[in-house]
């Protein structure tokens, strides 16, 4: 009972999250959007931030667990980060909320979040650098790459979550597939994959 109001919780804060903005983001808009007391959050929590910080590591969890298992499924480099992108808007395409929850534009008003989520992109930039022991250009490329290209796509998802919502996201994942993979095996190659998806 105790963990299914928690989860409610980190879900509910992730719903309204997405209607309110973070600066706006109160404890009666989470309760609200979770359906449970106000003594039941702060049972759970101390405040907001310490719900949205929690909600944020529960969310990045998830989505890395995806990611890693998405991975798993492909033996190339070029073909592991086409399935963690998919899995990345196969998560987007279920959880709207909770992708948006994951990007700094969201959540850059309060700096310990955005903190976190900057630790969180760097573990991401962390897996993604791999790249450079697999390709023939990663090598050569500045040490700046991985962090500009995680940043790159959670601006734009994020940035798309908020304009326009989830619906058109789906049409950005074979051009930011062609995006990530571009600088480590060249724009012809990282063409071919994103539109055959192969």
């Amino acid at each position: 009972m105790v963990e299914n109001q928690r989860r409610r919780l980190l879900a509910g804060v992730a719903r309204a999250l997405a209607e309110q903005g973070y600066a706006e983001l109160t404890v009666k808009h989470v309760i609200s959007a979770a359906g449970v007391s106000r003594a039941t959050f702060y049972a759970n929590f101390d405040n907001k931030r310490d719900c949205v910080l929690a909600a944020h590591r529960d969310v990045f969890e998830r989505l890395l667990a995806l990611i890693l298992r998405a991975c798993a499924t492909e033996r190339e480099w070029p073909q592991k980060v086409r399935a963690a992108i998919g899995a990345v808007f196969a998560f987007a395409e279920e959880a709207p909320d909770e992708l948006r929850l994951l990007t700094l534009d969201a959540l850059a008003a309060d700096l310990t979040i955005a903190r976190q989520v900057i630790d969180s992109n760097a573990h991401l930039a962390a897996l993604l650098r791999e790249g450079r022991r697999h390709t023939p250009l990663g090598r050569a490329l500045p040490d700046l790459t991985e962090e500009a290209l995680i940043g790159a796509v959670s601006s734009v998802l994020g940035g798309r979550l908020m304009d326009a919502g989830e619906g058109t996201l789906k049409v950005l994942e074979p051009e930011l597939l062609q995006l990530v993979l571009a600088p480590y095996i060249g724009v012809p190659e990282a063409a071919r994959i994103a539109a055959s998806g192969t």
